[in-house]
């Protein structure tokens, strides 16, 4: 987490006191605000590394920050943390549709938040800034160019073009396609695609890797039918 940024929204000082003051512990920057429009207004100046936000808030609610960051294409590659009191599985479920790539209710348990974040940032950024353990993946490393039929995935610039077209991609639908192009015609089923795209310590249901999958396929296009489920099992891409 050294010389990360992360952005942190929720209107309650204490909250953001705490948290900053744990990151700061990590040596990340971190920018706290009280204003999901404020935030966002910043993030189109200086784009942070990653943004952990509240759901319920007074001006701008956290589900629909994630969503104006997701279709916007400067910012739609920020991991998005969702902190909430909303326990329930379709809250979890609708914010991780959205494109939310992690879900923590509160209260806070801030050892673990802080974990998390490391996990993400270990993930997303190109070069590790925390040491971390191999992981066990089919997903091919990040210097690699994949294509399939006229589909082509930039790893590196997290790029996905159809013909010539680009299409928008979260970071969770990006890395499940990335793992089921690199192995056409192979079966992944949900627990495989939790362990190999999510990590085990994601916050992950069969039901939420079934909606990340259909919001896969609408992006497709043209390619929509060749993300196959097979029942019962989970899901390939036709050879």
């Amino acid at each position: 987490m050294k010389f990360s940024t992360i952005v942190v929204i929720d209107d309650e000082e204490d909250i953001l006191d705490l948290i900053r003051y744990n990151l700061e512990k990590e040596r990340a920057t971190v920018h706290t605000f009280l204003s999901g429009k404020e935030a966002l207004e910043a993030m189109r100046t200086a784009r942070p590394d990653l943004v952990v936000c509240d759901w319920m808030m007074n001006d701008i609610d956290g589900l629909d920050l994630c969503r104006l960051m997701k279709r916007d294409n400067s910012l739609s590659h920020i991991p998005f943390v969702m902190l909430t009191a909303r326990a329930d599985e379709i809250d979890a479920v609708t914010a991780l549709e959205l494109g939310a790539d992690e879900y923590l209710t509160k209260p806070i348990r801030i050892r673990e938040l802080i974990t998390r974040i490391k996990k993400i940032l270990a993930r997303t950024q190109p070069v590790p800034l925390l040491p971390a353990e191999p992981e066990s993946t089919e997903v091919p490393p990040d210097d690699k160019i994949l294509s399939f039929k006229k589909l082509t995935m930039n790893i590196e610039h997290h790029r996905v073009l159809i013909d010539t077209e680009a299409i928008d991609l979260t970071y969770t639908e990006f890395k499940l396609l990335q793992l089921l192009i690199s192995k056409p015609g192979r079966v992944y089923t949900r627990n495989q695609i939790m362990e190999k795209v999510n990590g085990m310590d994601y916050f992950a249901t069969e039901r939420s890797i079934d909606v990340q999958v259909a919001g896969l396929r609408k992006k497709l296009g043209p390619y929509k039918d060749y993300l196959e489920t097979v029942r019962g099992v989970g899901y390939r891409m036709q050879e």
